[in-house]
């Protein structure tokens, strides 16, 4: 137990410092990273900490292309690329609890909501990053109009292809410990993820808040743009992505359980 500590604080510390160095996260951030991989590395070892890995490194990584490659679809977004600790709880924080939860009350479904959760946020991120990154057709999700790139409940073809992979990835770095389970729940967790994706455009588009800016009239979900305050133009004010984000995660791992226990 001592030496998955301290190589679980060791690992902790180097994927904080070097996401800091790479300006995947803020300062704060690194400091919520540190704290919630110690949790994950040291109670969870290889089984919960791969999943997570999968999950944070490329998907940083992605947000910094995105941005590079346009800034002016990056000014819509509420954030940049650069994650504060905000986005790493939303993210990731539900992690910390289940493994906690599975340390001290050992369960096997907590890590299959776990890899849910993950599939989920990890599917929404590549969609959202990997749809952005060149110009494409997007079409909201509830009208099916074509509506401007980068707007929340937008979606494309290569934004739902990304999406699609981003769940897959998570699953696919698990597989060596779903080898006991039958392939039809591995399936259950890839459709999830994917399914969460479409869930979060779903809230994206209609109960995340937006705003207008005052000055040049874009709507974005920023409540500050051109300098100056913007103006509510839908959803709800405390609806942020962090919440909205949270949300769809939380729903595709609610129908996790409800699977499980029709099937059981």
């Amino acid at each position: 137990m001592l030496l998955n500590v301290i190589l679980g604080l060791v690992l902790a510390y180097l994927v904080s410092i070097i996401s800091l160095k790479l300006k995947y996260i803020t300062f704060d951030g690194a400091v919520t990273v540190f704290l919630l991989a110690s949790v994950i590395f040291v109670f969870g070892e290889l089984k919960w900490s791969v999943p997570i890995l999968a999950f944070f490194v490329p998907s940083s990584i992605l947000s910094k292309l995105k941005s590079e490659k346009s800034a002016e679809l990056s000014n819509k977004f509420e954030k940049n690329s650069v994650r504060d600790s905000f986005q790493v709880l939303a993210n990731g924080g539900i992690g910390g609890i289940l493994v906690l939860l599975n340390y001290f009350s050992p369960d096997k479904i907590w890590y299959l909501v776990y890899l849910t959760f993950l599939g989920t946020v990890s599917a929404d991120t590549w969609g959202t990053e990997i749809g952005t990154l060149t110009k494409r057709k997007t079409y909201n999700i509830l009208t099916f109009r074509k509506c401007e790139q980068g707007i929340s409940g937008g979606i494309s073809t290569i934004g739902t292809v990304g999406a699609f992979l981003g769940g897959v990835v998570v699953v696919l770095f698990s597989s060596p410990w779903l080898n006991t389970y039958p392939a039809f729940l591995i399936f259950v967790l890839i459709i999830l993820g994917f399914i969460g994706s479409f869930i979060d455009s779903i809230l994206g588009g209609t109960i995340q808040a937006k705003y207008k800016c005052s000055k040049c009239g874009e709507i974005s979900e920023r409540n500050h743009h051109c300098g100056v305050p913007a103006t509510l133009f839908s959803g709800f004010k405390w609806m942020n992505n962090d919440l909205v984000n949270f949300s769809s995660g939380i729903i595709s791992s609610i129908f996790l359980v409800i699977i499980l226990g029709i099937w059981n």
